[in-house]
C-alpha cells in the first residue's frame, strides 16, 4: 500500500474524471463510507445498520455478489444509502477524503483499506475481531466498537462523529508506508548476511 501516493494528492477530486466528479458531487455533504467487496463476510449491511441507527446517510462503495442484497437492506431503512459501484483508485481516495467516518466491521487479519482511510485523514470504526485495531488508537484516529455486533458499531460511529474532523494522518500511518517497508527488509537483509 502505497500511503505516501495518497498524502501526496491534497484533495483527490482534482485527479477524478468529469462523471466520477459529477458522482461525488451528487453524494450527501456529510456521510460515513463503507467500501469493499460485496461479499458477506465484509459485513456491509452492518454498516447500512449502524448508519440508520445514528440516522448519518451512508455511502457503499465496491461491487461484487451481494449487491442486490445490500440495496434491497437499503431500500428497509430510514436513511439515505448511496452506491458507487467499482470505484477508481482515484475516486476511491476521493470518497475517503470526503467522508466523515469510514466503518470496517470485516474480520481481516489486518485491513488495508483502514490505514487507506487514515491516509486520506479519515478517522476510523471498527471492532474488536481481527487486525484492523491495530492501524488505529481507540478514541484518538478511531473508535473500536465494544463488542462485535451491528448495535456496537452504531455506538461506536455516534462516539466517533465527536473525534476531531481531521487526524493527524501522518503520524497514523507512517508506519505502514512503502518507505519504512524498503528500509526495514533492507535492514533485514543486511543483517541475515
Amino acid at each position: 500500500m502505497d500511503v505516501e501516493l495518497i498524502q501526496s494528492v491534497s484533495d483527490w477530486r482534482i485527479r477524478l474524471t468529469s462523471q466520477e466528479l459529477s458522482e461525488i458531487e451528487a453524494l450527501p455533504e456529510e456521510f460515513i463510507l463503507g467500501t469493499s467487496r460485496f461479499v458477506p463476510y465484509k459485513r456491509l449491511d452492518w454498516v447500512i445498520r449502524a448508519c440508520a441507527e445514528v440516522d448519518i446517510p451512508v455511502v457503499i462503495a465496491g461491487g461484487g455478489p451481494e449487491e442486490a442484497h445490500l440495496r434491497a437492506m437499503a431500500e428497509e431503512v430510514n436513511v439515505l444509502v448511496r452506491f458507487v459501484i467499482d470505484p477508481s483508485t482515484p475516486l476511491l481516495y476521493a470518497l475517503y477524503q470526503s467522508a466523515r467516518l469510514f466503518v470496517f466491521p470485516a474480520i481481516e487479519d489486518f485491513g488495508i483499506m483502514p490505514v487507506e482511510a487514515h491516509a486520506a485523514g479519515t478517522a476510523v470504526v471498527t471492532t474488536r475481531i481481527g487486525g484492523a485495531t491495530e492501524s488505529h488508537i481507540d478514541g484518538i484516529s478511531g473508535v473500536t466498537a465494544s463488542s462485535d455486533e451491528p448495535n456496537a458499531i452504531g455506538r461506536a460511529v455516534a462516539a466517533a462523529m465527536d473525534l476531531s474532523s481531521s487526524i493527524n494522518s501522518m503520524s497514523m500511518v507512517e508506519r505502514f508506508g512503502r518507505s519504512r517497508f524498503c528500509r526495514k527488509i533492507q535492514e533485514w537483509m543486511v543483517r541475515a548476511k
